[in-house]
């Protein structure tokens, strides 16, 4: 099996981050993410060897300024301004559906996670999508509480990532 790097397209890969609080979702998503992805294609379906992601803070955005400055305040985005997940297993669970693990790294903290991935090979590259689940607890994140405003501690990350082949 041969294995080609792909590297992700910034303006077509994007997170998107929701979750919740005690007045209402809270949503927000970044545009721009960089990385690498190792990968074969063949006619059984696409296979991920390894892969990486950076997803610079500045770039995320709620809709709401006050939100976001409130964010990168307590992600304390000048220490820590990137987000990085290293993809360190990807087990095919079906066609085109990958069991994944890897590393995250938020806030200079690294932890193991998992998700799910979907891969379809297209004409000019790969799409891949997935979801995980996590509580910003994990990592070391205080969350705001004031008067009738709490924010729990799960949210939902989801990728809408395109990978090319490097040239």
């Amino acid at each position: 099996m041969t294995y080609r790097t792909s590297v992700l397209v910034p303006e077509r890969s994007t997170v998107f981050i929701e979750g919740s609080s005690s007045l209402h979702p809270l949503h927000a998503k970044a545009t721009g993410a960089e990385g690498r992805v190792e990968a074969s294609v063949t006619k059984t379906g696409v296979r991920i060897r390894a892969g990486g992601i950076r997803v610079p803070v500045s770039l995320l955005r709620s809709g709401n300024p006050l939100v976001d400055r409130e964010t990168r305040r307590r992600i304390d985005a000048n220490a820590f301004p990137e987000i990085s997940g290293t993809l360190t297993a990807a087990t095919p669970t079906g066609p085109g559906a990958l069991a994944a693990a890897g590393e995250l790294t938020f806030r200079g903290e690294t932890r193991p996670v998992t998700g799910a991935l979907d891969v379809v090979a297209e004409d000019d590259g790969l799409h891949i999508t997935g979801r995980a689940r996590f509580d910003v607890r994990d990592w070391g994140l205080d969350l705001p509480r004031l008067g009738l405003l709490k924010v729990h501690p799960d949210i939902v990350v989801s990728i809408d990532l395109w990978a090319v082949p490097e040239p």
